[in-house]
C-alpha cells in the first residue's frame, strides 16, 4: 500500500488506523530520512493501539528503547540510527515492537519506508 501524507496530522492518522489492525506482538520496521516522520508515525500507532493516559510517544534517539503501555499490550519503540549492533531477539514477542532505522533487520512482519516527495511524504507500506 502506498500512501501520500501531506502534514503530521494525516501521518498520525494513517499510523492510528495501523494500531487499530495490529495485533500485539508484530515487528514493524521503518526506514526514512531524518525527519521523514518515522516517530510521528509511532505516535499514530500508539494512539490506534489504545495508549494510556498520561504517556506521550517520544524519539528514543538518545535512549534506544522506550516502551509504552497500551490497551493491546506493550508498545516498543526502538531507535537504530546511532546504533551499530542491538539484539532485538529477546523483545521479538513481548508486544508490538517498532524499529526505526531498521536498515538490516530480517524479522520484519511490516515494513514502512516513508520519503520526501513534492506533495508531502509518500508512505510505503509493506
Amino acid at each position: 500500500m502506498e500512501v501520500i501524507s501531506s502534514s503530521d496530522k494525516e501521518t498520525i492518522e494513517i499510523g492510528r488506523k495501523l494500531g487499530k489492525s495490529l495485533k500485539g506482538n508484530e515487528v514493524i520496521c521503518l526506514l526514512g530520512e531524518l525527519g521523514a516522520g518515522k516517530t510521528t508515525l509511532v505516535k499514530g500507532i500508539a494512539q490506534g493501539m489504545g495508549l494510556l493516559e498520561g504517556y506521550q510517544v517520544r524519539s528514543p534517539t538518545f535512549t534506544i528503547v522506550n516502551e509504552y503501555p497500551t490497551q493491546k499490550g506493550r508498545l516498543i519503540h526502538i531507535d537504530l540510527y546511532r546504533v551499530d549492533d542491538f539484539d532485538i531477539k529477546e523483545l521479538i514477542g513481548q508486544g508490538v515492537l517498532v524499529i526505526e532505522w531498521a536498515k538490516n533487520i530480517n524479522c520484519c512482519d511490516i515494513t514502512i519506508s516513508i520519503e520526501f516527495v513534492p506533495q508531502g511524504r509518500l508512505i510505503k507500506i509493506r
